[in-house]
């Protein structure tokens, strides 16, 4: 069988709810319902580090965006960052397409728009060139299921495309 080369870059808890603050669990193990689409899309899911579980331990307290935006958190960020986008380049300059992201909406470490942790992701991989356009979210709902035909699914484009002079969005 010839593998899709499509890869989806998932928040550690996707694949693995025993990483979350006690509280906080969207599912038991899994979640299931985005780990069985990427698997319809054929796409390939490539899990990051929990930050929060890497630096707090499995017991830490739940804790906020501000609380988590210091100068050692985001230190930490990078020190374990580095050798996930340095995997990441290796796809894609040999022929991956890296097709998006999957964070955690609300998490103040792993939501696609506002998470620490996530900014600091997306700033080291356009700084090793890797590209990741658009993300895809668990929803910040009671019941936290995944579907990527509802808008609390979608987080969106993660910047603005680059487009040529006079071919201007409006």
């Amino acid at each position: 069988m010839q593998r899709s080369k499509k890869i989806i870059v998932a928040s550690h808890c996707v694949i693995n709810q025993n990483a979350v603050v006690e509280g906080e669990a969207r599912s038991p193990g899994v979640m299931k319902a985005a780990v069985d689409w990427t698997y319809e899309q054929g796409y390939g899911l490539f899990q990051l580090p929990c930050p929060e579980f890497t630096f707090l331990g499995p017991e830490r307290p739940p804790m906020t965006v501000e609380e988590y935006d210091t100068p050692e958190f985001r230190s930490h960020n990078r020190s374990i960052l580095q050798p996930v986008v340095e995997q990441l380049k290796t796809y894609q300059d040999h022929g991956y397409s890296i097709v998006g992201g999957l964070g955690i909406s609300g998490s103040p470490s792993c939501d696609p728009g506002k998470g620490v942790f996530m900014r600091d992701f997306l700033e080291l991989a356009a700084e090793n060139g890797v590209a990741i356009d658009f993300f895809w979210q668990i929803p910040n709902t009671a019941d936290g299921t995944f579907n990527p035909g509802d808008s609390n699914s979608v987080y969106g484009p993660t910047r603005t495309p680059v487009t040529q002079k006079g071919d201007e969005k409006q």
